[in-house]
């Protein structure tokens, strides 16, 4: 049967609709064929295990996903596992999947306690899937390289005045990262922390001396290019 999971990895094997949900049973594409603790090959079976978990959020009708897999044993470390499955992390009772969905529509603004009762699960389990993905997010994002074609322009804040900084993708047409401030003091940490900004070829900014100054600091091999808008009005 082809696979109806949504994530690389499992087969369907069958696929049961009941009143108000719908099971689908899957077995791994592909076994274990070392130990992940010492590599040894050909580890043994020690039993049948089943792996039940919510997948897909409707409203209307839910899913879940029913693993059948294997427990092994290693021949020479003596010790046992359960294979990795595709999407579902280990001790969680939902898929990633599921958990992307339910931060994605409480992003969109569909409160905790509506998106709880929809979903026919805690809203404290809801905030702590929003808080989890969010976290794994903020991971992600400061993981990126640093775009090579960067724009930085800074903003105000609201009444008050504050300001932040934006750095955008030039490349790809899309905001890289805002940041609270615009002195190099406030930004230094970030711009210290940044991977790959070593490898930036281009920076665009308006003619501030401070920002001119904080590119050649944190960008030591970019060419500094003035931005259009800010050129023009000059000339003007």
């Amino acid at each position: 049967m082809n696979n109806l999971t949504g994530i690389a990895g499992y087969e369907v094997i069958s696929q049961r609709c009941k009143s108000d949900l719908d099971e689908l049973e899957a077995v791994l594409e592909r076994e274990p064929e070392r130990c992940p603790y010492c590599a040894a090959p050909g580890p043994r079976s020690k039993g049948r295990y089943l792996r039940k978990v919510r997948h897909r959020s409707g409203y209307v009708r839910s899913t879940f996903l029913l693993v059948h897999t294997r427990r092994f044993w290693c021949w020479r470390c003596k010790r046992s596992f359960l294979p990795t499955l595709p999407g579902i992390r280990p001790y969680r009772q939902s898929s990633e999947l599921f958990r992307k969905e339910v931060h994605q529509r409480h992003e969109d603004g569909i409160c905790a306690s509506t998106l709880a009762k929809r979903e026919r699960i805690g809203q404290a389990t809801v905030e702590r899937i929003y808080h989890q993905h969010t976290e794994l997010e903020v991971r992600k994002r400061s993981n990126r390289d640093c775009p090579r074609m960067l724009g930085i322009d800074e903003h105000t804040l609201g009444k008050k005045n504050r300001f932040c900084t934006t750095f955008c993708d030039l490349g790809n047409n899309r905001v890289f990262e805002v940041r609270p401030g615009r002195s190099e003091k406030e930004l230094s940490g970030f711009l210290a922390s940044l991977p790959g900004r070593e490898k930036v070829e281009v920076v665009c900014i308006d003619l501030s001396q401070s920002y001119r100054k904080l590119v050649r600091r944190w960008f030591p091999k970019a060419r500094i290019v003035a931005d259009r808008f800010h050129a023009v009005r000059v000339l003007a």
